[in-house]
């Protein structure tokens, strides 16, 4: 499959949903305590908030003509606690592949290209959270070279 990674334009909006949507789907269903069934998955405006900006960008996988995935990352600080080290990172807010075109290195190309974004603006790592059903992803994540550094836990209080 030919695939080309490029900056995400305003006319991309409706497959970049419809993309991550199938994701939320999964997730939804995983974890219906946690992630809503929505038409619209990103907001036009949150979408919006990714063009022409230095720290942000939207990036898509197009093979013949169609867009077949989409990456969202952000430039970040970290908190400025006396107890942390400053520090600059990327963050990875999607990384998603059309279901019809999984499993075709589209994730991968999409995973190097966020990996290059981060390294031109100065990130000292890139990072991303992803859901323990999700075992996909990890390890999909993990195959990339990707660390867990640590892990949110919860106790459901309502009985």
């Amino acid at each position: 499959m030919d695939i080309s990674i490029r900056t995400a334009q305003l006319d991309d909006y409706e497959a970049v949903n419809t993309i991550i949507y199938a994701g939320q789907e999964e997730h939804a269903d995983a974890l219906p305590d946690r992630f809503a069934r929505l038409d619209r998955v990103v907001a036009m405006g949150w979408y919006r908030s990714f063009a022409d900006q230095h720290n942000k960008a939207i990036l898509v996988a197009e093979s013949q003509g169609r867009v077949v995935g989409v990456a969202m990352l952000e430039m970040k600080k970290s908190p400025s606690y006396e107890a942390l080290v400053p520090r600059t990172y990327a963050y990875l807010n999607e990384l998603a592949v059309s279901p019809d075109a999984q499993r075709q290195g589209i994730g991968t190309a999409l995973y190097k290209s966020s990996v290059s974004w981060a390294q031109d603006r100065g990130a000292s790592t890139l990072e991303l959270n992803v859901w323990e059903f999700n075992e996909r992803a990890i390890a999909f994540y993990q195959s990339l070279g990707m660390l867990t550094l640590n892990r949110t836990m919860s106790m459901n209080l309502s009985l």
